[in-house]
């Protein structure tokens, strides 16, 4: 067995082990409970993601096109792109697994520097799409929310700190920012001589990948905002979930709620990122949202619930898409 293939094998132990502790956790009684309750509602809910899904194999496609078109097919990068977001999940710091396992999926296809630039630029849209989203909500609950000077100043923090790191990404997406973030951790006590040690073995290598990394924006200033929009569409889209949880459970919700609820949550999550699978936070997050928002606080914890239902829903056909191989994409091999 290579090694491709034993950490493959990792991969799927650790989405199997993450669907079975979720399943577990939330009670096998209930899952079915609250599946009976949103009914047919779940079929959409569940769509959504899938819609999603599409946005973002259509964001690194444009990315691993420039300058040259691969040839790789579509559901190729679907099917990678579906595991990579389950591994996200199922793991406590999301991109210590769901990342690697993508560079290690399209270094074939595409060659390992390519695979690891693009795996980067395209992570890089994936997180300004997140900060335009939260600043933009932040600006929509303004004109929503009843404002106290509590509330005022958490959302104009949460304006600046995002639109400062949409700008440190912005730059990095146009030059590159592997090569400035080793010089920076250079600087650190701790860690300054392994860190040179690395910028200088691996010296021809990195300035490869910044290059690859500023491609997208140095070729196509087109593509490269469309990859954006295309991120920041699935962020919008993915909303529409809560929408139709909301009218699963009997309520009447504007879709601008629905848009400061997973703004708030996808916030407050991934401010506590280290909480294996978002056990806990995620559900804190929802109770107080739909506090703010003056909802029923019931369909918070149902909301919660068919979203962690979604999740073990998605980890699986995740799970499952990295077992099913494409013979033609595996015999295309790159330098």
């Amino acid at each position: 067995m290579n090694w491709r293939k034993s950490i493959q094998n990792l991969f799927l132990a650790i989405g199997i082990v993450a669907l079975v502790a979720m399943c577990h956790s939330l009670g096998f009684q209930e899952i079915i409970a609250q599946i009976k309750q949103t009914g047919l509602w779940l079929v959409p809910i569940l769509g959504v993601w899938a819609a999603g899904y599409v946005l973002n194999t259509m964001s690194y496609k444009l990315i691993i096109d420039t300058p040259e078109k691969s040839k790789v097919p579509f559901i190729i990068l679907y099917k990678i792109t579906v595991s990579t977001f389950a591994i996200n999940n199922a793991t406590p710091m999301g991109l210590a697994g769901g990342e690697p396992y993508k560079i290690m999926a399209m270094s074939p296809l595409i060659g390992k520097k390519k695979a690891a630039s693009s795996v980067i630029l395209f992570s890089m849209m994936h997180f300004t799409a997140h900060f335009i989203f939260w600043m933009l909500s932040a600006l929509l609950a303004v004109f929503l929310i009843p404002m106290d000077c509590t509330l005022a100043a958490v959302l104009t923090a949460t304006f600046a700190i995002c639109l400062t790191l949409t700008i440190i990404t912005f730059k990095g997406q146009q030059s590159g920012m592997i090569s400035k973030t080793l010089k920076l951790l250079q600087k650190m006590p701790l860690i300054r001589k392994p860190v040179a040690r690395i910028a200088e073995e691996r010296r021809e290598t990195i300035e490869t990948i910044d290059e690859q990394i500023a491609s997208l924006h140095k070729h196509s200033k087109t593509r490269f905002y469309i990859t954006l929009a295309n991120e920041l569409a699935a962020r919008v889209l993915n909303c529409a979930e809560i929408h139709f949880m909301l009218l699963a459970f009997g309520g009447e919700p504007d879709f601008a709620d629905s848009i400061i609820i997973m703004a708030f949550v996808s916030l407050f999550t991934n401010i506590l990122f280290f909480s294996p699978m978002q056990i806990g936070t995620r559900e804190a997050s929802f109770i107080l949202i739909f506090k703010i928002l003056a909802l029923n606080p019931v369909w918070a914890m149902s909301v919660s619930f068919i979203t962690r239902i979604r999740e073990i829903f998605w980890i699986f056909i995740g799970v499952v898409l990295m077992k099913i191989k494409d013979g033609k994409a595996e015999e295309r091999q790159s330098p």
